[in-house]
């Protein structure tokens, strides 16, 4: 309704192909990177929790023979708490799973009928007892505000709710009109009115507020943790941390060899058909893109993606990546948003004020100079 997101009609026959084709992928990518050390784990960019409990038992169990994964790895799936089932639960958390990421979206009912979602908050509700109930411990929420007839007043009643169910970490994201979905097509036409920019950056400011007096710290632009339960996986790619997508339209960053390359990055296809049909044929997944990422523009990428935190980008860590100290590289820039009150010095890292994270695009502009 509102994400644009690869998708595909699911059947039976289609779904059994799908995951034998991704345990195949598993396999030969487990041969091309021998060594690697798995210390997270993320389902997603779909809904997993439709995946028949068997078969995705069949994906884990390979994954877990297939690689080294860490015995204190984060293993998190998203999951539609529409289709949550015990069956599902018990055979990943089994194997591994202790983190679970529900996309709820909102409490209210006509909200959640606005956007195309198939779930009730009651039946979130059962979601994350039933989840609790097979002893996940850390549980995120996807909350989300500019929703079609959404007031500010729902939207903190939405977080309100989400504390009250106990939630752990709560992801906060701003709706983003794409083009092509249902939804707008709906504005377009004038059949669905979104909240104005003014509501939507009252609704931004105030969730922060709400968020932080009841406990859970921003340690990213639109996420937020009571202590601990921060989402390692994500932090690892603000942090420039390698990582490989497994499936159809996963994305990897990854070390080369590539002369004048700093690492490279490269998206599988998004067509099921393609993808299932080159595995059964004994073809890797076909890839969409490969791009050599430059020095210069990694360096940039790490600013870019570390200023998304709270903890910003560490003098160290930049260093080690590059091989130039972060001051040498961007000294006059930082300097400058220390200057306009939009960044800030501590502990060898630099970080966004608040000021400089609610207009993050225009600092970055600035680091491109």
């Amino acid at each position: 309704m509102y994400c644009d997101f690869c998708s595909a009609f699911e059947t039976p026959e289609t779904v059994s192909a799908y995951c034998n084709a991704l345990k195949t992928e598993i396999r030969l990518m487990a041969k091309r990177y021998p060594f690697a050390r798995v210390s997270t784990v993320f389902l997603g960019g779909g809904t997993p929790s439709l995946v028949p409990p068997l078969e995705m038992a069949s994906v884990l169990d390979t994954l877990r023979e297939a690689f080294d994964i860490l015995p204190d790895a984060e293993f998190t799936s998203e999951a539609n708490p529409g289709t949550l089932t015990g069956e599902w639960l018990n055979v990943t958390v089994k194997r591994g799973l202790n983190r679970l990421s529900l996309g709820v979206q909102a409490a209210q009912d006509h909200l959640l009928r606005g956007i195309g979602r198939i779930h009730t908050a009651e039946e979130a509700k059962e979601a994350v007892l039933l989840a609790r109930s097979f002893g996940i411990q850390n549980l995120n929420l996807d909350a989300m505000f500019g929703l079609p007839g959404q007031t500010e007043r729902d939207y903190l009643a939405t977080l309100e709710t989400f504390q009250k169910w106990g939630a752990d970490h709560i992801s906060a994201y701003s709706l983003i009109l794409e083009e092509g979905t249902p939804l707008y097509r709906l504005v377009n036409a004038g059949h669905v009115t979104l909240p104005d920019e003014d509501e939507v950056a009252s609704m931004y400011e105030h969730g922060i507020d709400w968020l932080e007096n009841a406990g859970y710290r921003r340690y990213e632009v639109s996420n937020f943790a009571k202590h601990g339960f921060e989402c390692r996986h994500n932090i690892g790619y603000w942090q420039g941390e390698w990582y490989l997508g497994l499936g159809v339209a996963a994305h990897s960053m990854l070390p080369t060899d590539q002369p004048g390359a700093f690492c490279q990055r490269k998206g599988n296809e998004a067509d099921v058909q393609a993808y299932i049909h080159a595995l059964q044929n004994g073809r890797e997944a076909p890839v969409d893109e490969v791009d050599f990422v430059a020095p210069e523009e990694a360096m940039f990428e790490t600013m870019m993606l570390g200023l998304r935190t709270t903890f910003g980008v560490s003098e160290q860590r930049f260093e080690q990546l590059h091989g130039v100290s972060l001051r040498k590289r961007y000294g006059g820039q930082l300097d400058s948003l220390v200057r306009d009150g939009l960044g800030q010095w501590m502990n060898g890292r630099f970080f966004l004020t608040p000021r400089g994270m609610e207009i993050q695009n225009d600092v970055l502009m600035r680091l491109m100079d």
